[in-house]
């Protein structure tokens, strides 16, 4: 049974210390956008902090399934570009030992990350996004008329702009309403209510507005023409989690059996939902490339960086920007139905698979420049320009 060693400890943690940095930085990074979201449901909605920390418990998951990967490129560049700068590499290498063996304690890290990223895609992002969901909706239900004053144009909602001349006991009947709805931009609506009522339904998990005696006030899909109805009735329904892009039981709030079982009904009756397909690939796909951005990570941690750390950073985000393309492509294709979906899925595991073997076969066996990095591109670029000016 092979035992980690005094080497291995030392490369373990000179990877491990970056990689948790990177983590928390990128996932706070995702997280921001959501986070401005959050705030304003507490200003409008009156939802407390503690509150506010439990969806964002249900929300970081998600992006951690995107995070993990790349915090693993970041943490092996950064922790083998250290090592290299101070040529503890060249030392080691000079002693006899391989990059192969140099890089053990570094896969071992990434199949641990792996096995999390996979945990995370399986068990976990669907939990949190249901669970987010139901939170949503209760948290609006509990709270809907409370982010509604007299007399103000109320944005509380994504989409909605809604002004109520008098709100009336016990929080639910309204009067004298005005609504502007621009959720669907291409029939943009304007309704005139005398009075309103606030009425939850927790089956579909919506919120629903019935207004009496009015009028709406729409335009055409080019914008040009415009209409005018009038009606007794009127159900304007709202989903809490629109907000946050968390509309209804998608697939990616389905267990791996639920997605299984939604895929085979589907082929069964001719209707595929290639939706679910792709979810179910993606989570195959996704964690793999924690092991391919370990790889690459150590073949680009040995190349010098002029820029320094921050060299390595930006290589490390052009990189998932790259594999992020690639996956969006792929997924748009498995969700047209153009292509299987583990197939598409794969693409960008593929691309990097055969970049990350190559690149590191060839560090390995000493066949790579070892004097120049990917970012000698980029200040030979800056430096072509300075040098155009001068002679101008």
């Amino acid at each position: 049974m092979y035992r980690f060693k005094t080497l291995d400890s030392y490369v373990f943690r000179e990877v491990l210390n970056p990689l948790c940095m990177g983590l928390l930085v990128l996932t706070f990074a995702l997280v921001v956008g959501r986070l401005l979201k959050l705030i304003e449901m507490m200003v409008n909605h009156g939802v407390t902090p503690l509150q506010i920390l439990q969806l964002l418990g249900y929300i970081i998951p998600g992006f951690l399934e995107l995070t993990l990967p790349m915090a693993i490129l970041l943490g092996t560049l950064l922790g083998f570009g250290r090592m290299s700068a101070d040529h503890e590499l060249i030392a080691a290498r000079a002693c006899g030992i391989s990059l192969y063996r140099l890089s053990i304690p570094v896969m071992v890290l990434a199949t641990l990350t792996y096995a999390l990223a996979s945990w995370m895609a399986f068990e976990v992002r669907p939990w949190a996004n249901s669970s987010l969901r139901a939170q949503l909706y209760h948290l609006v239900r509990s709270n809907a008329t409370a982010g509604l004053r007299e007399k103000i144009f109320n944005r509380s909602f994504s989409g909605l702009v809604i002004y109520v001349d008098r709100i009336k006991p016990p929080d639910t009947r309204l009067a004298g309403i005005l609504i502007s709805d621009e959720r669907n931009p291409h029939e943009q609506q304007t309704i005139i209510a005398r009075k309103g009522l606030v009425i939850p339904n927790e089956k579909s998990e919506t919120i629903t507005i019935r207004l009496t005696d009015g009028s709406i006030f729409g335009t055409d899909a080019n914008g040009v023409n415009t209409h005018i109805s009038r009606f007794g009735t009127y159900d304007l329904t709202i989903r809490p989690g629109e907000a946050l892009g968390v509309i209804h039981h998608d697939p990616t709030e389905m267990s791996l059996s639920e997605l299984r079982r939604v895929i085979a009904h589907g082929r069964a009756t001719g209707h595929r939902d290639y939706e679910a397909e792709t979810e179910l690939a993606q989570k195959f796909t996704v964690p793999v490339a924690t092991m391919l951005f370990a790889l690459l990570g150590i073949t680009l941690g040995l190349k010098p960086a002029r820029g320094g750390q921050s060299e390595r950073f930006g290589i490390c985000l052009v990189f998932f920007f790259l594999y992020y393309v690639l996956m969006k492509a792929g997924e748009a294709m498995a969700q047209a139905g153009r292509i299987n979906a583990f197939i598409a899925m794969s693409i960008p595991d593929v691309f990097f698979a055969v970049m990350a073997l190559w690149l590191f076969h060839r560090s390995a066996t000493d066949r790579a420049d070892q004097s120049r990095g990917p970012g000698d591109a980029i200040w030979d670029f800056v430096e072509r320009i300075g040098s155009h000016r001068e002679a101008a």
